[in-house]
């Protein structure tokens, strides 16, 4: 998950921080499709350009052509072209079973490559879905519920004010969250869905804050500042010291130093918009420590300092899989030596399931991972 800068958004979506009912979210769940096929019983199929309303009765299958056809001259916004539904509750593409309605989206003439595919569901029934793709469904029903706070907070952040006709409000895949379908969702996933429902974190004023998790964070959690470029009020750095005997113990990476001083070249004129040209014959690392979040390195007799996290982001995930490592210069390069795996911000997910299993409660869970928020019930 990214920070996007949605908190002015958010803040003017919970100005009266209750709903009178479950809000619906609209998932991107596929991109740029050619051809779509929708089936399921009894569908319901609206076209609001045509303003046309059409049933089928019993089992059937609607196909889609989204190959744009010569003169058709699409807006400037995306547009939804249909929207399909079934009174039985689940409609099907791709061997796959969503609840809700799914929707059918164009975009402008300048990006148009096809379809985009949105599924709008109750918050809760996605919650349900997201906790076997983000977790897993057998593992402890409080880390479920930890795990549902989180996500749901998460989520509301990313929806549009009904001012903004935005396609989509947030899209399954690591960019925002994993969600999944209704062969993905167990009795465990439902309960614990269902036993928070409407429940966010909240700051002192009891207004919702943006969550977010990570996977493992190696020993100690970071603070949205720390890895993004924005913070994000009532987060604070905390010690981990329960994810260590779940998951992979640690990492190691080796690098050539030209491959390290062309990433810091390119790190620094990304994030910095300075022209600093990092030459690995006069690079030398200062000794640097897993918890430091800045690397610092001589040019020669200058000192720079860079941040770790904009390493990973240049990097990638699978040369960095944390922002918890050090870096140390050997005869063979660059050694890289790091813990946990994820952006390492907010709760972390196998530190949550080890904390269940010891007997703590959901809300316990969140208190550890969040000292300075509560969790407040807005439906």
């Amino acid at each position: 998950m990214r920070l996007t800068g949605s908190l002015f958004i958010y803040s003017l979506l919970f100005s009266a921080s209750v709903y009178a009912a479950v809000p619906n979210v609209k998932v991107l769940i596929g991109k740029s499709l050619k051809d779509i096929v929708v089936n399921g019983t009894d569908l319901r199929q609206t076209i609001p350009a045509k303003k046309l309303y059409r049933e089928f009765h019993g089992r059937q299958t609607v196909n889609f052509n989204c190959r744009l056809a010569k003169r058709v001259t699409l807006p400037n916004k995306p547009l939804l072209i249909a929207s399909v539904s079934s009174p039985t509750g689940l409609v099907g593409w791709e061997e796959k079973r969503f609840k809700g309605e799914l929707q059918l989206v164009a975009g402008p003439d300048a990006a148009y490559k096809g379809c985009d595919l949105v599924n709008l569901v109750p918050m809760d029934t996605y919650i349900s879905s997201l906790l076997a793709k983000e977790m897993r469904a057998d593992w402890p029903i409080e880390a479920l519920k930890a795990q549902a706070v989180v996500a749901r907070s998460y989520a509301l952040s990313k929806m549009r004010p009904s001012l903004d006709n935005g396609a989509w409000d947030l899209e399954s895949s690591e960019k925002n969250q994993v969600s999944g379908n209704f062969y993905d969702t167990t009795a465990s996933t439902d309960l614990a869905a269902r036993v928070t429902e409407g429940e966010v974190l909240a700051d002192s004023d009891n207004k919702p804050v943006e969550g977010f998790f990570h996977s493992k964070c190696g020993g100690k959690t970071l603070r949205p500042d720390q890895v993004w470029s924005g913070s994000v009020e009532g987060y604070r750095s905390v010690d981990c010291p329960f994810c260590h005997k779940h998951g992979k113990k640690s990492w190691k990476q080796k690098l050539s130093k030209s491959y390290i001083a062309q990433l810091l070249s390119r790190t620094i004129s990304k994030y910095t918009n300075s022209n600093v040209k990092v030459d690995s014959q006069n690079l030398t690392l200062v000794n640097d420590r897993a918890s430091n979040t800045d690397l610092k390195f001589y040019q020669g007799s200058k000192l720079h300092s860079v941040r770790k996290s904009w390493l990973r982001n240049m990097a990638g995930r699978d040369q960095l899989p944390s922002h918890n490592f050090q870096m140390s210069e050997s005869s063979h390069g660059i050694k890289i030596e790091g813990e946990g795996f994820g952006h390492g911000v907010g709760m972390c997910q196998l530190g949550a399931m080890e904390l269940a299993k010891r007997g703590y409660s959901y809300k316990a869970i969140l208190q550890h991972y969040f000292p300075d928020l509560n969790v407040s019930r807005i439906w």
